[in-house]
């Protein structure tokens, strides 16, 4: 892979500007999922399990439903109309979005390839949208979009955070399958955490500095000549935990914010946390920036939106 020199140059500038050095550094960064990765020293399937059922809890409260409604206000003043679209939802997760699309009268495809996200949004749809909403339980970057038919065939393809679209390959198949827009939200920067930067302090260990899929991803459109509209929001929550829950989660919690999780790590670790929240609870922050990208393929000219009249 060609690198920047340390020193200004014209070569420097035409590999800022080259698609290929974009694509293959986008596709070769380092990576991983904390659930599928053999050696983690946790059950990633219990860890999964109690992620998915926390989520879907969280999604479908007040607060989770005015996120998504937040959003969904964002793309519709953009110009985007959900009643009467065709929306293919990838990475639906337990539908959080894709209820709310159905229930503004879009006809909804939702991807999601766990059981257990599936069979909550089963759950949760209401019986008069069933009609309304087609699961696809599979995973969208290893989908066949010309033989599912998808090609050029739905308004609006929508992924807010899916782990699917994390290189140029897999956003290329859901521009391949829009006719209208392709929505993607991504991670922005690190990731914020107050508690895990307290243990970093204790463990003496640096923060591993990411970027973030929407560097990669804003600088390929670009370079590629596409229109898009993004916007890129810091948005950090308030959280507590008991000592206990946290110190039987810390192997898992050390392993996704790339600490040491031997012996000695884990012993530190729960000494620091002991002695520091004697009284049994936990409060942290958690949080990153996040981008929200929605890319117009049917044209390329500026959207407006009506002021609403007072």
């Amino acid at each position: 892979m060609k690198k920047l020199t340390t020193q200004p140059s014209t070569a420097n500038a035409e590999l800022l500007f080259d698609l290929g050095v974009w694509e293959e550094a986008w596709k070769n960064r380092p990576r991983s999922s904390r659930y599928k990765q053999k050696s983690a020293p946790f059950n990633t399937e219990e860890a999964f399990e109690r992620w998915a059922r926390n989520y879907h809890a969280q999604s479908f409260t007040e607060e989770g439903k005015n996120r998504s409604a937040r959003i969904m206000g964002w793309i519709e003043n953009q110009g985007v109309t959900f009643e009467g679209a065709s929306v293919l939802d990838v990475g639906a997760a337990s539908g959080i979005f894709t209820i709310p699309f159905a229930e503004k009268g879009a006809r909804v495809t939702a991807v999601e390839p766990s059981a257990l996200l599936v069979s909550l949004m089963q759950e949760t749809i209401p019986a008069e949208l069933e009609n309304n909403i087609t699961i696809v339980s599979e995973r969208f970057e290893e989908i066949s979009i010309s033989d599912k038919g998808w090609e050029k065939q739905y308004d609006i393809v929508f992924a807010s955070m899916c782990p699917a679209m994390s290189d140029w390959e897999t956003i290329e198949q859901a521009i391949h399958c829009a006719r209208k827009y392709v929505y993607v939200s991504t991670i922005a920067g690190a990731k914020e955490h107050t508690l895990m930067d307290e243990l970093r302090t204790v463990l003496d260990v640096d923060a591993p500095y990411k970027a973030g899929d929407m560097a990669y991803l804003q600088q390929l459109l670009y370079l590629k000549g596409y229109s898009y509209t993004m916007i890129i929001t810091r948005e950090v929550n308030d959280f507590e935990i008991q000592v206990e829950e946290l110190i039987q989660q810390l192997p898992e919690w050390l392993h996704t914010y790339e600490m040491p999780t031997d012996a000695v790590a884990l012993s530190k670790a729960e000494t620091y946390i002991r002695d520091t929240y004697t009284n049994g609870l936990i409060p942290f922050s958690r949080g990153a920036r996040f981008g929200k990208m929605l890319i117009q393929l049917e044209q390329a000219h500026m959207k407006t939106v009506s002021a609403v009249k007072k």
